[in-house]
């Protein structure tokens, strides 16, 4: 499945996730200088400040919750200061906000920017500055960012962000829809702590059944419940989000694996993991058809460059950049 493959982009967080216990431990000599991230965003960032809603968001981003499930989720982010609270709760629902409430897309994007910096200068007056090879660091950078606001950083909306920031945020929202369809994306020294289920009460689907669907394929009922639970999870998510690149690119992914093994057993669709999206529709034509002519997809499509540089893209530019644009009138979001 293109999107769930997509997880390999987390690998990266997941080798370094090993440290976590050493994190506040650790010696000055094995922290890299936080300045070349820091550096590489717009210039822009140097001059805002977290707004009053920003700085309370951010003041309790951390903090316990009293969500029992979202608690549990939470501890498999480790911060420097504890676990990252909002991580939790949108595993379960991706569209819950703090940070980003009642903001539009540039809002969000400064205020994204501006509470990963007042985390950059946190960590370096404790003396130990921002470490990009320690996972607990990319979880405390981004700690205060609901996921509305990790998909402003991973879209790079008004070019505020380094690559490096954009990987980090796609790498947390990737963690989020692995663990609320019941897959582990966590630290490697937590994993034995992890029930490999999805959050209940959330309509998802508890089929781990290795039984075939049907007798003409070897299609069984979990593949089809990742897919399923996958697409329920990804129509959760808000507007912003919705209205994204990376969105629109995985959501189209995981509906063309549906539907590819809902054909191969000879099963009907189930029209509510079909997306109405006008977006979603049009990739998962193309998707489908690049698999005709063996054509792979990059699992690491995050913004509108990206997408355009797929194979199966080419001649087709004007056509998908006017479908984001109707989509964003479906999703009632105008402007930026």
């Amino acid at each position: 499945m293109t999107t769930i493959s997509a997880l390999q982009a987390a690998d990266n967080y997941l080798s370094l996730s090993t440290v976590a216990a050493a994190a506040t431990q650790a010696d000055d000599s094995s922290l890299t200088n936080s300045s070349e991230y820091r550096d590489s965003a717009a210039s822009v960032s140097d001059t805002l400040t977290l707004s009053a809603e920003a700085a309370v968001a951010l003041t309790g981003s951390t903090g316990e919750t009293t969500d029992p499930q979202a608690a549990y989720y939470a501890r498999f982010f480790p911060t420097r200061s504890g676990s990252a609270t909002i991580f939790g709760e949108n595993i379960l629902d991706p569209a819950a906000t703090t940070l980003s409430t009642g903001l539009s897309g540039p809002e969000i994007a400064k205020a994204a920017r501006a509470s990963m910096d007042a985390a950059y200068s946190s960590m370096a007056a404790s003396g130990q500055p921002f470490d990009f090879n320690n996972g607990v660091d990319w979880n405390t950078l981004m700690s205060g960012l609901d996921r509305t606001a990790l998909a402003a950083v991973s879209s790079d909306q008004d070019g505020l962000f380094s690559r490096d920031e954009q990987d980090m945020a796609q790498s947390l929202m990737l963690q989020e829809e692995q663990f609320a369809i019941g897959n582990y994306a966590g630290p490697l020294d937590m994993e034995s702590r992890f029930v490999a289920q999805p959050p209940s009460g959330q309509g998802y689907s508890f089929d781990s059944s290795n039984a075939m669907v049907s007798d003409t394929s070897n299609i069984t009922y979990a593949d089809v419940a990742l897919s399923e639970n996958l697409s329920r999870y990804l129509d959760k998510a808000g507007s912003y989000e919705k209205s994204t690149v990376q969105w629109a690119f995985g959501r189209a992914s995981v509906q063309t694996q549906y539907e590819e093994d809902m054909d191969a057993a000879h099963q009907s669709y189930d029209p509510e993991y079909i997306s109405n999206l006008s977006i979603v529709g049009m990739l998962g034509e193309l998707m489908k058809n690049a698999q005709k002519t063996h054509v792979s997809s990059n699992p690491s499509v995050m913004n509108v460059t990206d997408l355009l540089n797929e194979k199966w893209a080419k001649g087709r530019e004007a056509a998908i950049e006017d479908a984001l644009v109707t989509t964003r009138k479906e999703l009632g979001l105008s402007g930026n």
